[in-house]
């Protein structure tokens, strides 16, 4: 696997009037069915024509602005496109989160090189096991109470800079999760930069599965970073024990349970986002 020495984030740019999204042919298509729609619309009447007359105006709107926010939301960002060339994959969608901890780097590095530490900050991971030299199975209780496994492999670490992991070579999706430390500007600590990378099978469709359950990833990983940042300036993370068992975690995909942590106040907390996620 050839890995470029630094990948940087970036946000595909928000198509404006000025900086149009759609091409020349696809707004003559929206252009054609948005004058068919609404003259079939006025025709017709009722209920069922307005509805036409409302797509249709939609369509037309398409047409002259030459923008498109669907075909935002499903086009790779620079980003995903680079680390699709470096991985080989079809398609990918791409999550990344940054926070500062104010302790010193070899502390948060060292902290974050032991699984162990950063499955107890998961509510939803029940244990980690070391399989292998550099392996370890996650094991998770998923929806309806659903066991999951996983097999994460640990590429080799660039000391005090770098963690690395993807998933094992028989798992169905690729993951690649990057852990980026470097000093905070102004001596304020140590700032960690997650990378987290599925592959997307099924084309267009996987790609927006994908970046549906991005919405849900993205939040998870925010509050691990949160922990982490709880953990190594407090000592403890703080837990909701009078929290209704049946309330749904940070993954909005099954109950938490009864210790479940809650999240450390973000008011210091430094982000970086790109649009989506992993799944």
């Amino acid at each position: 696997m050839t890995e470029r020495p630094h990948l940087v984030a970036s946000r595909a740019p928000v198509p404006t009037s000025s900086h149009p999204n759609l091409g020349t042919p696809e707004r003559l298509v929206s252009l054609a069915a948005g004058t068919l729609l609404l003259a079939n619309g006025l025709r017709q009447g009722g209920l069922k024509g307005w509805s036409q007359v409302m797509f249709g105006a939609c369509a037309a709107w398409r047409a002259y602005s030459g923008t498109c926010r669907v075909k935002q939301a499903l086009t790779h960002s620079p980003f995903e496109q680079t680390f699709e060339q470096d991985r080989d994959w079809d398609g990918s969608k791409v999550i990344s989160r940054s926070i500062t901890v104010g302790k010193p780097r070899d502390e948060v590095y060292g902290f974050c090189s032991n699984p162990a530490n950063l499955g107890a900050l998961m509510p939803w991971v029940d244990a980690i096991e070391q399989i292998g030299e550099r392996t370890y199975r996650w094991v998770a209780h998923g929806p309806m109470d659903k066991t999951l496994h996983c097999d994460i492999e640990q590429c080799e670490p660039k000391e005090g800079r770098k963690l690395h992991w993807i998933a094992g070579p028989d798992r169905r999706f690729k993951h690649d999760i990057q852990m980026h430390f470097s000093d905070a500007p102004a001596g304020r600590g140590t700032q960690i930069k997650v990378i987290v990378a599925c592959e997307t099978p099924l084309g267009t469709a996987g790609y927006a599965l994908a970046a549906a359950i991005s919405r849900f990833s993205d939040k998870a990983l925010l509050n691990v970073l949160r922990s982490i940042k709880q953990q190594l300036e407090t000592g403890e993370i703080s837990t909701n024990k009078m929290r209704d068992p049946q309330t749904k975690d940070f993954l909005f995909v099954h109950p938490a349970s009864s210790a479940t942590r809650a999240s450390a106040n973000d008011s210091s907390t430094d982000k970086t986002e790109l649009d989506g996620g992993t799944v």
